[in-house]
């Protein structure tokens, strides 16, 4: 008896638990039907924002008879709602099931055509027009012809903001396919809207996997770059007199503006240039001695200081900003020599796959494109901006990699214990570290900002670089602290490289329509 009981309790909880369920789905039903009001016999047109005048609805209803003459019942539904298109094809749906927008049941032969106009502006708006399975399956309403009723009968119009008029040429693009078949069209028109028709078009599963393709690339690239294994030992001590713009690439494993910048300091060590205070608290920089000069890349240095003095042979502070400009010969000058030692790689080996991926992406990427345009007139699709953002993301990974042959990583360890030396001895007062040495290559190592704390305080008990002539300070200065100097220059040099669902029987089931924007 108590196994009955129990047997019963369950049967009844389920029973409970299919009327809540039941309960839940009635009401939405309901509530999506009321939503759109009531259908009247007979009536195809439903401006629900005033937008059509009375004549222009007369003419619409005519048109949409002879649609539905043509075996479709169909609806035109407008209203005033700011919804993108996937939000305008379920509604062209949903309206379709409440309605019941079909012949007969289970017919499946109604056509919606569903406008989200939008609020401010009711002349904008999304456009979707939902065919039933009799027509959009194998009948004469596939996607592609809806597709190009709305992209050559109704958008042109529409955006012309000739709204009735853009109505009326779909409702008669309709009728005219469902008796005569769609129009032919030119094979490469017919080819582009084939590979582009859909949210899981032809082109848009290739550029996915082009996307992803490129992206793997360039993060099998990134995993794979060469990284030197042997230990590094922080230290204080430079470890020979490698320049700092050498030094400073081969720990940073590419050639960037922290360099040139290291170089005109070093520069102005040797005696070459002079870095010293100008006007307003401000510094420039004067040419002394171009017989100091020694590498090539040096001497491509000064040559922009030439340029950028404009035969002065004063940079001054207001120019500094602005020496990126002059920098690229340079840049390729430091690449040049580390090269031809062997310290990086000439032929550029280690980024190599993602180069030989571009032959595939670009080409893709293009095609996309002229297939969009053709089929939809668009300049841009999702498929390319997937293939865009592939190759993107393969490109920032490719960037990582070093340009370091094993031999230039060999030559940084010492160059890298000697980075994180000094940045150690920014956070303990206690290490011992040679400014005067150390301010080139912490500049060249890009970690120089780590330095500003003991710099400042260097700097107001008295102390200032060897190379800075603080004997041409402006007398409308307001003191002898380096570190003021320091923060102009390297702010201004800094500044520069920075510029650089339905159930199976609704009227809706089977089919499926095409939209646009207008």
């Amino acid at each position: 008896m108590l196994a009955f009981v129990r047997s019963s309790w369950s049967s009844w909880r389920l029973i409970l638990a299919a009327g809540f369920v039941v309960a839940l789905l009635l009401p939405t039903g309901t509530a999506r039907a009321a939503e759109y009001g009531e259908p009247v016999p007979g009536q195809h047109i439903y401006d629900t924002t005033g937008l059509l005048t009375p004549d222009e609805i007369a003419d619409l209803e005519a048109r949409a008879a002879a649609v539905e003459a043509a075996g479709a019942p169909i609806v035109v539904y407008l209203q005033a709602r700011d919804a993108s298109q996937s939000e305008t094809e379920a509604e062209a749906r949903a309206l379709m099931d409440a309605w019941d927008v079909q012949s007969a049941p289970g017919a499946h032969d109604g056509v919606v055509m569903f406008f989200n106009l939008r609020p401010g502006n009711l002349r904008r708006g999304q456009v979707f027009i939902y065919a039933g399975e009799k027509h959009y399956d194998g009948g004469n309403l596939p996607e592609s012809e809806l597709q190009r009723i709305i992209d050559e009968e109704m958008i042109p119009l529409l955006r012309d903001n000739q709204t009735a008029e853009g109505i009326g040429a779909g409702l008669d693009a309709i009728a005219h396919s469902l008796t005569n078949g769609p129009p032919k069209q030119p094979v490469h028109k017919w080819l582009a809207r084939l590979v582009t028709a859909g949210r899981f078009s032809i082109a848009n599963i290739v550029s996915a996997a082009v996307g992803m393709f490129m992206f793997l690339v360039g993060l099998a690239t990134y995993q794979a770059r060469s990284i030197s294994r042997s230990p590094v030992v922080p230290t204080t001590k430079k470890p020979d007199d490698t320049p700092p713009a050498i030094a400073g690439a081969l720990v940073s494993g590419r050639v960037i503006h922290h360099q040139l910048e290291a170089t005109l300091i070093d520069l102005a060590q040797r005696g070459a240039l002079a870095i010293e205070p100008a006007g307003g608290g401000t510094v420039q920089l004067r040419l002394v001695d171009r017989s100091r000069i020694k590498a090539p890349f040096e001497l491509a240095l000064w040559t922009s200081l030439e340029l950028a003095s404009r035969g002065t042979g004063v940079v001054p502070g207001e120019v500094l900003g602005e020496l990126w400009r002059f920098w690229g010969r340079a840049r390729a000058e430091v690449r040049s020599q580390l090269e031809a030692s062997g310290l990086f790689d000439r032929e550029g080996i280690s980024r190599r796959p993602v180069r030989l991926a571009m032959v595939v992406a670009v080409p893709v990427f293009l095609a996309v494109i002229a297939a969009e345009s053709v089929a939809h007139g668009s300049s841009m699709s999702f498929g390319a901006v997937l293939i865009a953002l592939g190759v993107l993301g393969a490109m920032l990974l490719s960037a990582r990699v070093p340009e370091t042959t094993p031999l230039g990583q060999s030559m940084a360890v010492p160059w890298r214990g000697y980075k994180e030396g000094i940045v150690a001895a920014a956070y303990n007062r206690s290490a011992e570290l040679d400014l005067d040495e150390a301010l080139p290559y912490a500049v060249a190592f890009g970690v120089v900002d780590k330095l500003d704390k003991h710099i400042r305080e260097a700097s107001a008990a008295g102390w200032q670089p060897l190379w800075f002539n603080m004997t041409r300070r402006s007398s409308s200065s307001s003191g002898d602290d380096f570190y003021y100097y320091w923060q102009d220059f390297h702010r201004s040099t800094r500044r520069s490289s920075s510029s650089s669902s339905s159930s199976s029987d609704s009227a809706s089931s089977g089919g499926g329509g095409a939209g646009g924007r207008f």
